[in-house]
Parts: C-alpha cells; structure tokens; sequence
C-alpha cells in the first residue's frame, strides 16, 4: 500500500510530540533527541506498521529500541 508524504509527515510530527510530552521535553529537544538516535528514519521507513500501533506503545518501543538512555 502507498501512503502519502503528508500522512507519514503528520504521523511522525504527532509522535515526536508524543514523545516530548512522555518525557517532558520540548518538540524541538525531542525531534533532536530522536534524530540522533534514528528514530525519525525508523517512523519514516515504518510507517506502515507504526501507525497501526498506539503513540504510548510506539513511544516506549522507540525509547527501548532506539534511545539507549533517558532524556534530558
């Protein structure tokens, strides 16, 4: 299946929010924090199974999986 840049553009913005809100950070720290550890390319390259999946799951998974120690 095809998805549109826009769905997986809004679909990684609305993440990284998630993921600043779960761990207190700005946006701007999280989208930082996340590209860092390549957790944007993963969302990008799995879109298609990540959004199947909740914000509160796919945040824990990236942190696990991508982030190897927590935010500041």
């Amino acid at each position: 299946m095809i998805f549109s840049a826009k769905d997986i553009a809004e679909y990684i913005v609305a993440l990284i929010a998630a993921f600043a809100s779960h761990y207190q950070l700005t946006e701007a720290e999280a989208y930082r924090y996340l590209s860092k550890h390549g957790a944007i390319k993963v969302a990008y390259d799995f879109y298609d199974v990540m959004h199947t999946q909740s914000f509160d799951d796919m945040v824990q998974s990236m942190f696990q999986h991508y982030c190897y120690k927590k935010p500041r």
